[in-house]
């Protein structure tokens, strides 16, 4: 099937990289207008260029979700440039190592939850009056695997994940009845560049791998994939969940 996005404006925050940038073709090849918010205006650049390959319908906003003036802009902006606003993707993410608990320190806390959460919030806080006004909408949230089963190395990141899977039933709780569906998609271990920063080498990534039951970790076309599922009408029938994209590593009982 092609064209589940024909006609439709999507949003996508971290559009620039990763999954960002993986879900930012597959909406462009879907037929789809994107407009990529990032605060790398290099991998803006670059992915603009990369992305115009496939689509000319992109465009670009520079701009950091941790700041609600700026969130308030961009979706302005949108809606300004095009008329609507149809699919929102949180993508916009921070993954910080940190110790135990009793050694993380509040910048480290501030830096994640002020990107991952409370970014995500102002995002939706300004899409859905948009998506109510237009009709309708799909808000697609990136949350994580460790929001799930916690991660050590990483309390705050943990936890901001796990309130991303709680506040995305919160808001299909509010608003499915107006027309905006709200879901998110927990990835496993993905290969992107985040996450080979946040292993600080291949050779770690290479180890996770061995321990999964495919052999190897995930891609950010595969999430893409889910997220495009969500964010189109194959979906329609489907608000308040959160779908586990890890190739069955939980259910295998050693999550990776």
């Amino acid at each position: 099937m092609s064209g589940r996005l024909q006609n439709k404006v999507c949003l996508i925050t971290g559009g620039a990289s990763g999954i960002g940038r993986a879900t930012t073709l597959r909406f462009l090849e879907e037929g789809g207008t994107v407009v990529i918010v990032d605060r790398n205006s290099a991998a803006i650049k670059e992915t603009l260029e990369i992305a115009r390959a496939v689509s000319p319908k992109v465009e670009s906003i520079e701009a950091d979700v941790s700041k609600l003036d700026q969130v308030k802009n961009m979706i302005r902006s949108a809606v300004d440039r095009f008329g609507q606003l149809d699919v929102l993707v949180n993508g916009a993410g921070v993954l910080v190592l940190t110790q135990e608990a009793e050694h993380v320190e509040e910048r480290e806390w501030d830096l994640i939850m002020n990107t991952n959460l409370k970014g995500l919030f102002f995002c939706c806080k300004y899409a859905l009056p948009e998506m109510v006004k237009g009709g309708g909408g799909s808000i697609v949230n990136i949350a994580s695997i460790t929001g799930i089963q916690g991660y050590s190395r990483s309390v705050p990141y943990s936890i901001s994940k796990a309130a991303v899977i709680h506040l995305t039933f919160v808001l299909a709780n509010q608003y499915t009845a107006r027309g905006v569906r709200v879901n998110a998609v927990a990835p496993g271990s993905i290969d992107t560049p985040q996450a080979r920063g946040s292993s600080q080498s291949v050779n770690a990534l290479e180890s996770v791998a061995q321990y999964h039951p495919m052999k190897r970790i995930g891609r950010a076309d595969e999430m893409a994939e889910v997220i495009l599922f969500l964010a189109s009408e194959e979906a329609s029938f489907i608000s308040g969940e959160t779908i586990l994209a890890d190739g069955g590593s939980w259910a295998r009982g050693r999550p990776v």
